[in-house]
């Protein structure tokens, strides 16, 4: 009847054939019930001004609902555009693993201080052509594009062994379970060849310069790569694409490759190279300070140069603190546990390339990419051969102009001694309980890409120093 009187119907008119629009407009009638008993239940607990009457009630909650609208839409595409990792879309474990895509404070120590033997100070330790370089950056990709198959890794086909490698990592993982549980997948790990589909996570000390030196070949830059901060140069130049979805589908057609090390030889050159080696770095120099004034004992001893054994005690400690959760740690990335760096059980790399046959292995990578005409088999920053200086003992690589590239042909320095057999060397002054404890920290790097320790750990039986 309500209705009828609206629409100025008689009492004898029928409602029959409008029982559609009828229908409508008892849906809205009851909205606007519903509507109105919200409103007085409101007003009576307080909840809105005395004086608001029922319309502009009603305009203030479209407002917060629109409000509430727009938070959602931002959240959502927070969690499409931000830097949130998570590559699977149905894997609640991989969704958990998501993180934000950001360098850690240690990420950027390392890169900050990784600028010695040649690579960031030219032969009168000034920095040189800094304008030029701060105009160096690559521009993330913004779209898809098909890549070329005959210049990139796809189809890349693998070897027996290369898959052997990659399934025992695979186990491993799966074996140590709530060890490696808190591995995230962080792209920024990562330097993106987007245009050849070559993703790859610096390893420091196991050939790493050599294939930031590569991927500077690759960019086209002018710049001689041993001309600022390698490390940072190649950040910059290689930036992740753009977008999440993006990154997801270049992610997915890559070939993630890392190089690794037997953990103790690393450790050992990692020692030769930033704590005995030639170096105006700072950041190593006051490293070294540390290490003499905190752990040396014989008060006669006035060498600039820590021992190896003071070396060991100075990393123990500071590898507790880290695991401590202590923020404040005197190491980088050249001490720090590969695993940790790179995540091999998160990211899940496709070829793992061992030092130890790393001419070989790198050699079928650029066959196999199509890279040949680009990129070479080399050595770059090996350990220091040369003669003890005041600042650590040298390298021997030929002196070359300011801001030239050096000659692509020219062979690495020759190495004296096999890297096992020196670093057997080195160990053999070290407590056994000692090398128990640095394997400990260094575990997951040992047994994840299938290392021994065995011949420190048996060979070495001296008491605690």
């Amino acid at each position: 009847q309500k209705w009828k009187k609206e629409q100025g119907y008689g009492k004898t008119r029928e409602i029959s054939d409008d029982m559609k629009e009828f229908k409508a407009w008892k849906a809205q009638n009851k909205l606007e019930e519903g509507a109105f008993k919200q409103f007085k239940k409101e007003k009576k607990k307080a909840e809105i001004e005395s004086d608001d009457d029922f319309q502009s009630w009603k305009e203030k909650l479209s407002e917060r609902e629109k409000e509430q609208e727009d938070i959602y839409k931002q959240w959502r595409n927070e969690q499409l555009e931000h830097e949130v990792d998570s590559l699977s879309d149905s894997n609640a474990d991989t969704e958990k693993k998501a993180v934000v895509d950001k360098p850690e404070k240690e990420d950027e120590a390392e890169e900050e201080a990784d600028v010695d033997n040649g690579f960031g100070l030219d032969d009168d330790g000034d920095y040189d052509m800094l304008s030029d370089i701060a105009k160096e950056k690559g521009e993330p990709a913004k779209v898809y594009e098909e890549a070329d198959p005959e210049h990139s890794c796809l189809g890349f086909s693998f070897t027996d062994e290369q898959l052997k490698r990659a399934a025992s990592v695979k186990e491993m993982c799966s074996r140590f379970g709530d060890e490696v549980a808190d591995q995230t997948r962080m792209l920024s790990r990562l330097r993106w060849a987007v245009k050849e589909r070559l993703l790859y996570c610096p390893v420091f000390k196991a050939a790493s310069t050599s294939w930031l030196v590569n991927f500077h070949k690759l960019s086209g830059s002018k710049i001689d790569p041993k001309v600022g901060n390698l490390h940072k140069r190649i950040t910059k130049l290689y930036p992740p694409p753009s977008s999440y979805k993006l990154r997801k589908k270049i992610y997915e057609e890559s070939l993630k490759f890392i190089i690794v090390r037997h953990p103790f030889e690393r450790f050992v050159s990692a020692y030769r190279d930033k704590l005995i080696g030639f170096s105006r770095n700072p950041h190593y120099l006051k490293m070294r300070e540390l290490i003499i004034r905190k752990y040396r004992k014989k008060a006669s001893d006035n060498s600039t140069l820590p021992t190896f054994r003071e070396s060991v005690d100075f990393v123990l400690d500071e590898l507790r603190k880290m695991e401590a959760g202590d923020r404040n740690i005197n190491i980088d990335g050249h001490f720090m546990p590969y695993t940790r760096r790179c995540l091999p059980c998160a990211m899940e790399y496709d070829l793992i390339i061992k030092f130890e046959s790393l001419e070989e292995d790198s050699k079928y990578l650029i066959e196999q990419c199509g890279l040949q005409d680009k990129l070479r088999v080399s050595h770059e920053n090996p350990a220091p051969t040369g003669p003890l200086g005041d600042k650590g003992f040298k390298s021997k690589v030929a002196k070359k102009k300011k801001g030239t590239l050096q000659n692509s042909e020219s062979p690495p320095p020759a190495q004296h001694k096999n890297s096992t057999l020196v670093t057997l060397e080195y160990f053999q002054d070290i407590a056994q309980n000692k090398i128990n404890q640095l394997y400990n920290y260094y575990k997951l790097d040992f047994e994840i890409f299938g290392y021994s320790a065995d011949d420190y750990i048996s060979r070495f039986r001296h008491e605690d120093a």
